[in-house]
């Protein structure tokens, strides 16, 4: 993505939807506010992982 503008769009609009999405599965849910912060930590670390393979993968091409 070229424009820094839609990104930083796009990224408000995300904000907006997680959020959204957090507090309607909090009130059907009836989950804690722990209970959902566990659940964004575990996604996060799910992206981590995915990052830190894509970097592994880009350091090991630029090694060789």
């Amino acid at each position: 993505m070229s424009n820094p503008d839609q990104k930083t769009i796009l990224l408000e609009q995300a904000y907006d939807e997680l959020k959204a999405i957090c507090a309607k599965f909090q009130d059907e849910s009836g989950a804690t506010d722990m209970e959902v912060k566990t659940l964004l930590r575990e996604l996060e670390r799910v992206f981590e992982k995915d990052i830190d393979v894509q970097y592994l993968h880009i350091i090991g091409s630029v090694n060789h």
